[in-house]
């Protein structure tokens, strides 16, 4: 079927770089027309990404692509016919060296937008199906590829509407392909114009302020988009501090994978080396990748050996972690992409500024601009930027803060509104981006169509300030909750009532239904005036009406999260409960999963009390083994009460311990009951918070003196004394009637 080009005018000289071509037609009319562009053009690296591919070509399942991070391409398709995944778009374009081409095979624009796209299925949870799914984000696709001047569209036509003497005008695309990477070869020429190895002048002297920074000890902040060499910027100053200094390098990342451009450059420019398991042993000293959470829970004599740490894709890795990190290295780096589909660099550089300002006054920063792998104003770059809305910004502080919780309004916001509203999207998403360091394109279309998802908005005088985004869970059949708690079944979503049925066994959770936050943001301008609680007020409100006009009800709210004091304190101050702890430490963040939840109905009151005591039950078992290294303080905040009743003869062995020399050890029993107790029986007791922590350390996790020694000003008999008046204080609370 003929075929109708749809061409920008022409370019002026030096404005150039990579291009896309929209080929909207067919599914096979697609593929062959760029398997001729392809062989036209001459593209000797191609990645393919679809289900299927003509030969010669091999095609790259979505999910795959992540695996061609750092290295190029001459050209990508992306075969949106089976599917268009933001994520393998935005890490695909990374991958296109200069004058290459990125092809994006769709329908037409009209029908694309109703298209039923297969990624849609991976949106669509229970009780929905991909039908339910929504088009925005496909829309808005369209809608920024069609304002673009400089896309080049090639349109399949029926014979009947071509116009007259119109010809084929795939040769005319080729033609202009063809000068486009010509004039881009010309326009890359100057980043060459640099000493090797480094492949621009703004890399080597990236380098050079890298070095000058860990000679001077002081931390360094060093932010770049995708495409500008930063990871090997990395690998270039460790390979040249290990030449004129010799000793141990340790580097972090949210995964090893992120570092092969780093680990690449130090074999090449320290050859002779061994690279095994994440570490490069070399004659000089050597570079070892350690987890972020191990690097805060390891060996401190390992960290005492290295020289200095580097910490790549710093956004990605929660600012407490950040903070961790910083007070145990002297020389240390944060590098950071600045708008990138693995994480944002923009919450990092707003939050985690305040900490350094604090604790590290004397920080430099330090960017990269200039592109290696392109030229600087690349149309495919900002395009990508557009479609996946990865500069999106929330509104300018100075338009917001002079707003109060009380000015603004909250609603249940109509998505329809975002893409009538593009800068309400944008500041929507921008909002969302900078106050979560794993926001990915992905969550963009989560955002725009999930069938179980709603979006909270807070707004004043045109502006969006704070948001919640909502879904909803449960109301799982018999079958399905048989099966998830059998652990043969584990569907999508439904996170908190799979993680009650399956890791609790509390079946009832199965036809409740939850709705889940999963996001919480406040305009960081606005941050602590009330406005995160006011949205959850909101919500709460909303959810106590459901159900009265034969809808159905919300028995629970609930929320998932790593725990740690700050955000506990805050779900807690708006009435939510722990019902559910993880034993396993995020290897990123490393903290420990938790669930909160408050009730909305009587079914919700009463899964909440029941959960509360497996919670309980769970942790005075975990907390001598998985939980040992949990923050105290935490389990202080999360262990649930219960009335205790001692025997007469625990008693008369606690008053031994208490009021005589009775050893310790042959009343651990009871005293670990008394204990158990629970916070709030300790606090009706008097106890002060670090007798509180003494509790936890000792009794419940089991810490040995030796341990809790080397954290506390004295030793064994110290801790002991302590711990006789700690519980001369509970049995007298006890025997007054504020604890049995």
């Amino acid at each position: 079927m003929p075929e109708k080009l749809q061409s920008p005018p022409d370019a002026t000289p030096g404005t150039r770089g990579r291009q896309l071509v929209w080929l909207q037609g067919d599914a096979l009319w697609a593929q062959q027309q760029a398997a001729v562009l392809l062989a036209a053009t001459a593209a000797q690296q191609v990645l393919w990404i679809g289900q299927e591919a003509p030969a010669p070509f091999e095609a790259t399942e979505a999910p795959r692509v992540q695996r061609w991070l750092g290295r190029e391409t001459d050209a990508v398709v992306l075969d949106a016919w089976a599917g268009f995944n933001p994520n393998a778009f935005g890490q695909s374009v990374g991958t296109v060296r200069a004058g290459g081409v990125l092809f994006l095979l769709t329908p037409a624009a009209a029908p694309w937008s109703r298209f039923d796209d297969p990624e849609q299925q991976n949106l669509a949870t229970l009780p929905y199906d991909s039908t339910d799914v929504g088009h925005r984000f496909v829309q808005h696709l369209i809608r920024v590829l069609q304002a673009d001047g400089q896309v080049l569209s090639l349109l399949q036509l029926a014979p009947q509407e071509l116009p007259a003497g119109h010809f084929s005008s795939v040769h005319a695309l080729v033609a202009r392909l063809l000068a486009l990477q010509a004039s881009a070869a010309s326009e890359i020429t100057p980043l060459r114009r640099c000493v090797p190895p480094f492949r621009s002048q703004d890399q080597q002297q990236a380098v050079a302020g890298i070095l000058q920074a860990l000679n001077d000890a002081v931390p360094l902040v060093l932010t770049a988009d995708r495409g500008r060499g930063k990871t090997a910027a990395l690998g270039l100053a460790a390979a040249h501090w290990l030449e004129q200094q010799g000793g141990d390098i340790l580097v972090t990342a949210p995964s090893l994978a992120a570092l092969d451009a780093l680990f690449e450059r130090v074999q090449a420019q320290l050859p002779g080396g061994e690279l095994k398991g994440g570490c490069y042993r070399h004659a000089r000293g050597s570079v070892r990748y350690m987890a972020p959470e191990r690097l805060l829970q390891g060996d401190t004599a390992l960290f005492a050996q290295a020289q200095l740490l580097l910490v790549d894709e710093a956004a990605a890795i929660p600012a407490p972690v950040l903070s961790g990190l910083l007070a145990r290295f002297g020389r240390i780096l944060f590098a950071s992409t600045v708008h990138g589909y693995e994480g944002t660099g923009r919450g990092f550089a707003v939050r985690f500024r305040r900490e350094l300002e604090r604790r590290a006054p004397g920080w430099r920063a330090l960017s990269m601009t200039e592109p290696v792998r392109w030229s600087a104003n690349d149309p495919l770059e900002a395009l990508s930027f557009r479609m996946l809305l990865l500069d999106a910004e929330p509104a300018e502080p100075t338009a917001v803060r002079h707003l109060s919780a009380a000015q603004l309004a909250y609603r249940r916001l109509d998505r329809d509104q975002l893409l009538q509203q593009p800068a309400l999207l944008e500041q929507l998403f921008g909002l969302l981006v900078l106050a979560h360091y794993r926001t990915t394109p992905g969550d963009l279309r989560i955002l725009l169509d999930s069938p179980n998802l709603s979006v909270w908005v807070a707004c004043g005088q045109g502006q969006l300030v704070g948001a919640l985004l909502v879904v909803e869970e449960g109301g799982l059949p018999a079958d399905l909750a048989a099966a998830i708690h059998d652990g043969y079944r584990r569907p999508a979503g439904h996170l908190i009532p799979q993680a009650l049925i399956g890791q609790e066994g509390l079946l009832a959770a199965a036809p409740l239904r939850c709705l889940r936050v999963m996001r919480i943001a406040t305009h960081p301008a606005l941050e602590r005036r009330g406005i995160a609680s006011a949205l959850l007020s909101e919500l709460a409100s909303w959810a106590q009406l459901q159900g009265q006009d034969g809808g159905r009800p919300v028995d629970y709210l609930g929320t998932c999260f790593g725990i740690s004091q700050d955000l506990l304190g805050f779900w807690r101050h708006n009435g939510y409960k722990a019902i559910r702890l993880g034993t396993t430490r995020d290897p990123v963040g490393g903290t420990f999963a938790g669930i909160l939840a408050q009730p909305v109905s009587e079914a919700g009151t009463e899964l909440i009390r029941v959960a509360r005591q497996r919670l309980r039950t769970g942790l005075l078992h975990q907390l001598p083994a998985p939980l040992a290294q949990l923050e105290a303080d935490l389990v202080v905040a999360l262990l649930p009460d219960a009335d205790v009743e001692l025997a007469d003869f625990e008693r008369a062995e606690l008053d031994a311990f208490a009021l005589h020399k009775r050893a310790f050890e042959s009343c651990e029993p009871a005293l670990w009951k008394l204990c158990s107790a629970g916070p709030e029986h300790w606090q009706r007791a008097g106890l002060r918070p670090q007798e509180q922590r003494l509790l936890v350390r000792k009794l419940l996790q089991r810490h040995s003196w030796e341990v809790l020694a080397a954290d506390s000003d004295g030793g064994r008999r110290l801790l002991v004394r302590q711990l006789r008046e700690v519980t001369r204080q509970l049995l007298c609370a006890s025997s007054m009637g504020m604890m049995r």
